[in-house]
């Protein structure tokens, strides 16, 4: 990313943000509304918005989709009321029709978003819908086979003091983010499954896209259709059993298009209020560390005027590396670029000028 699309992540040019407003459209997660374990370009849009509109998108989460869902959780304690009722339809649904994967709510058309924009996704809340989690610990999917066999956790939320209830001795404080936020792959690709992540987003599992956080993706089909699920009511970096906290929430997002933004970006970005963060992602964690350090020198040069020694040196000495998730065939490494580096200040979620 070396032209002057960069400079949009500095001075963001968009709608007023809208964190203490209604969402302008809710957008239910229904038979209807959800697709499992794919994100694609030819899947009819739920929801049609305008750019700088927000949307409260009701998510389901894929832990606890079994035969049936109200004895699964009824086993761990989890009362009958307190299950979804799109759970046990989506539940049903999959076993009849073979339905896998994480289960997505949308797509939303963004109207006037197009190939070669930049859309930008503020996250202006993660609300909780359930009051519990899974986690999955087991072989398979994880960044190390230690148990032989997958085993299913259910993890109860104090809701009031907002934190997981671990066990009687652990208890972690509830970190509610989307495990997967998405526009649909080239057209030309037309589909791919949800579990790794790319340039179009997906499966990030990037646990600073919390409430206050910035997701920027490049678009690459009309409308952009936008997807979003697998959400997590608090997950480690690295992800390392392939599970975070897994319970069904519903993000309020804004949606802002950056026209001819996107054309030269490589990888996803993100930001909030303390840091700017740039990813890399590919199947080797030595490559995708890799390539987010040249995110972070390529970010440098454009949004900063350094060259690139000055960048890399920069990066060696003021940026922190880590590990998003290891888990996910496409494996992600971000750069945390500290805001407070800089004298020159620039806002945060302003209106344009």
């Amino acid at each position: 990313m070396r032209t002057g699309c960069l400079s949009l992540f500095l001075t963001l040019l968009a709608a007023p943000a809208l964190a203490a407003a209604a969402p302008d459209a809710v957008l239910p997660s229904t038979l209807k509304t959800v697709v499992c374990g794919y994100i694609a370009s030819d899947t009819p849009p739920m929801l049609r918005i305008k750019s700088g509109q927000s949307v409260k998108i009701d998510t389901v989460s894929h832990a606890g989709i079994t035969d049936d869902p109200v004895k699964f959780f009824g086993d761990a304690g989890i009362p009958a009321n307190q299950v979804l009722p799109e759970v046990i339809d989506i539940a049903k649904a999959t076993k009849e029709k073979n339905w896998s994967g994480h289960v997505l709510t949308g797509p939303i058309y963004v109207e006037g978003a197009a190939p070669g924009d930049m859309l930008e996704v503020r996250i202006l809340k993660v609300d909780i819908r359930v009051p519990y989690g899974v986690n999955n610990p087991g072989p398979g999917g994880a960044a190390l086979n230690i148990i032989p066999e997958r085993l299913s956790k259910v993890i109860k939320f104090d809701l009031a003091r907002n934190v997981a209830l671990f066990s009687p001795e652990v208890e972690l404080p509830l970190h509610p983010f989307m495990g997967i936020m998405a526009v649909a792959p080239p057209p030309e690709v037309k589909r791919v499954g949800s579990r790794a992540p790319g340039l179009f987003g997906g499966n990030l599992d990037f646990k600073k896209l919390t409430a206050g956080a910035t997701l920027y993706l490049p678009v690459f089909n009309d409308g952009a259709l936008f997807v979003t699920g697998d959400s997590h009511a608090g997950q480690g970096d690295g992800e390392v059993d392939g599970n975070a906290i897994e319970a069904s929430m519903a993000p309020t997002l804004q949606f802002i298009v950056h026209k001819g933004a996107g054309k030269a970006m490589t990888a996803p970005r993100a930001e909030d209020a303390e840091n700017y963060y740039a990813l890399g992602l590919d199947p080797d964690l030595d490559a995708a560390l890799s390539k987010a350090i040249k995110e972070t020198v390529a970010f440098l040069g454009a949004t900063r005027g350094m060259s690139a020694a000055d960048a890399y040196s920069l990066a060696s000495i003021g940026v922190d590396y880590g590990v998003a998730e290891a888990v996910d065939e496409t494996l992600v490494i971000y750069g945390k670029i500290p805001k407070s580096l800089f004298k020159t200040k620039t806002p945060y979620w302003t209106a344009p000028q």
